[in-house]
């Protein structure tokens, strides 16, 4: 994960012919010298703007070059010409050691949203060959599909940015115009704030945090992300385990049965699964389906063990029956209008409970509201039962007694007791609730009896009038209507089996689930995390020390965990520091990282480019020791690029005693080409 500048050329064709510049960048620190207005930040955007990353900058879609690239172009002889076309190219280097070179237009008849890439180093090596390829950026899926140039940078640059979440769609890509900030800082806009001016305008929830975590390659927002995933994996079994709790609950219901032991609720404990069973309504009593099965087997071998008998042997034995079942349908009838009466007065009641709970949670809400109005305006309502709480007049002649009139209860008092009301009213209602469920489970059980007493009436009289040599059609039925009920209690039971086994699925799943939360670390960090955050402070620190902070002790400088910005005593520092000071702190906070990268795992790509680093007339001393800071890049195989107006006898006083390049434009950087 490593990105080198080589090499910059800009050219612009105008009215006087043809103009341009070439620097090239070495390893280790570059000083780039030029007077104000002579062309450095033009050089600076330049790059910028050849990778496709002016919306680091604004928004808007308009190219940020000043008017030497776009409009017109001054000389050192103050003559201006016109800019009839212009282009920047790029040679940049990843950590693998391939080298590519980036074209883009900034007036031209091409389309500036076209980057062209040559596959090698066509500027330090115009005799390579090379083969190109077409990009485009700034349009929608520049960073997501392969023709997108971002897309392609990324990949060049080995990194693989996060997924993130955003304030109004769909959660999406980290973008790189939100990286690059904190190692690539222009004038205008980049020195305003501490570490980075990341933009927010793409609508990414806490972008600052989502930067910084991805160029110091944190677990933090990783461990986030996973324990928001696992919150949804746990919510998704909650909410697959009830659904096949429901599933099989319905089912035994319409045989006339219900479960028994079987958790509504996802369980890692085997043992739970295994005493689960279906209870079967049979007369008056439930009995275990399993239990029930194994009579009406049994009950099934003797009747087939008997030969079906006629008609006319069976006929006192017919008659018997058909009274005893008469009898016992009028009876069930007689209770079923009862238990229907039951019913109609149970849903009254929970009619008139959810009436009244909807109105305790209206009045606790207008009570809340005047709690809140009273905490805002700082008023504490004493209320009088003898007075308008509005205009405080007497409350004279009313319709009550004078005598009745007691104290009113203050509002957090009320508050509180609306709230008891409603737990209970709410446990009242969830009673009543699971006596309705039970009554229509009666019911229930009462419409299977009378369909199957109906039945058995109907065949019995077909049997009395039957001629008597007829074999007995009730004898016949009741063995097929045993043998169908077998068959539809087996058919639960092998549903109700298939549900636990599906159920000790989920429960293996939630036990994973239950693991891995357990193995993620109690702090929202992990260890490596606090390490690096640790190193960073102390680099900070040292650095901030060495550039002559002096609005407090350095030592009381750390690195919050939660903003991941300089603090002091758990307060982010802001206005107390001065402008020079500011800009010392920025200094130390992206060096840091840069130095951050050589002693641990990070995604910084090990360069570093501030333009105009002196801002707010930052001392000399300062300076100087953040050159002599800066030049220490070389050892670690790191880049640093400084552009700077500083008093050139007072820079070259400092870089002739360190190991870095210098790039001394005297004039303007962008000047006459002529060929060979």
């Amino acid at each position: 994960m490593t990105l080198r500048l080589r090499h910059l050329r800009m050219r612009a064709t105008t009215s006087g012919g043809l103009y341009g510049a070439d620097i090239r960048f070495g390893p280790g620190l570059t000083v780039i010298w030029a007077d104000n207005t002579k062309g450095k930040s033009t050089c600076m955007q330049g790059m910028l703007y050849a990778l496709g990353l002016e919306r680091m900058l604004s928004p808007r879609r308009e190219v940020p070059l000043p008017h030497a690239m776009t409009r017109y172009l001054e000389t050192d002889s103050k003559e201006r010409h016109v800019v009839l076309e212009s282009g920047v190219s790029l040679e940049i280097e990843n950590g693998a050691g391939q080298i590519i070179t980036v074209h883009r237009s900034i007036k031209s008849q091409t389309d500036n949203r076209l980057i062209s890439v040559d596959f090698g180093a066509v500027l330090t090596n115009e005799t390579t060959p090379t083969r190109r390829k077409d990009f485009f950026v700034i349009d929608p899926g520049a960073a997501l599909r392969e023709d997108g140039f971002h897309y392609f940078l990324e990949e060049f640059l080995g990194w693989k940015l996060p997924t993130v979440r955003r304030y109004d769609l769909p959660d999406g890509k980290l973008y790189l115009e939100t990286i690059f900030p904190l190692f690539w800082v222009e004038q205008k806009a980049g020195w305003s704030s501490i570490p980075a001016a990341i933009p927010t305008y793409l609508r990414i929830r806490e972008v600052h945090k989502r930067a910084i975590e991805f160029i110091m390659d944190l677990d933090v927002h990783k461990l986030e992300l996973r324990r928001q995933q696992l919150d949804g994996l746990f919510v998704a079994n909650a909410r697959e385990w009830h659904a096949q709790w429901e599933e099989i609950g319905r089912f035994a219901r319409r045989s006339g049965g219900k479960t028994e032991a079987l958790p509504q609720n996802p369980t890692g404990n085997a043992d739970d699964l295994a005493r689960a069973y279906v209870l079967i309504a049979e007369k008056a009593d439930w009995l275990p389906l399993r239990d029930l099965l194994g009579r009406l087997r049994a009950r099934v071998a003797e009747i087939m063990a008997i030969a079906i008998p006629d008609v006319e042997s069976s006929a006192d034995e017919s008659a018997r029956q058909l009274q005893r079942l008469n009898g016992k349908v009028e009876i069930l009838n007689g209770e079923r209008v009862k238990v229907y009466n039951a019913k109609q007065l149970k849903s009254a009641d929970i009619a008139s409970l959810r009436r009244r709970i909807k109105s305790l949670k209206e009045d606790l809400q207008k009570n809340q509201d005047v709690q809140k109005l009273q905490r805002y305006s700082g008023a504490v309502a004493d209320l009088t039962p003898d007075h308008c709480p509005t205009c405080e007049q007497a409350l004279i002649d009313t319709l009550l007694s004078q005598d009745a009139l007691t104290a009113v209860m203050p509002i957090e008092d009320n508050i509180e007791y609306l709230r008891s009301q409603l737990r209970m009213f709410g446990d009242i209602l969830a009673r009543e609730e699971q006596g309705l469920r039970a009554i229509e489970q009666t019911i229930a059980h009462m419409d299977r009896d009378l369909v199957d007493f109906y039945g058995r009436i109907r065949t019995l009289r077909t049997d009395l009038i039957s001629p008597g040599a007829n074999p007995s059609a009730a004898a016949i039925e009741e063995r097929v209507r045993m043998e169908n009920r077998i068959r539809e209690l087996e058919s639960i039971q092998s549903a109700f089996d298939d549900t636990i086994e599906r159920l000790k699925v989920l429960s293996a799943s939630y036990i994973d689930l239950l693991n891995e939360r357990a193995a993620l670390p109690a702090d929202k960090m992990s260890p490596k995390d606090k390490r690096k955050f640790e190193e960073l402070t102390a680099l900070v620190r040292e650095q901030a020390r060495g550039y002559g902070f002096s609005t407090f002790d350095p030592d009381e400088l750390t690195i919050s965990e939660d903003t991941y910005r300089p603090q002091k005593e758990g307060f982010e520092i802001g206005f107390e520091t001065s402008a020079s000071d500011a800009i010392r702190l920025k200094w130390a906070y992206q060096l840091g990282l840069l130095e951050l990268d050589s002693v641990e795992a990070t995604n910084h790509p090990g360069m570093l480019l501030f333009d105009e680093p002196r801002q707010q007339s930052s001392a000399k001393v300062s300076f100087e020791s953040l050159l002599r800071r800066a030049a220490s890049a070389k050892q670690r195989n790191q880049q640093v690029i400084f552009s700077t107006s500083e008093e050139l006898q007072n820079l070259q006083q400092i870089t002739t005693e360190l190991d870095c390049e210098e790039k001394i434009f005297l004039g303007y950087i962008i000047q006459p080409i002529f060929s060979s």
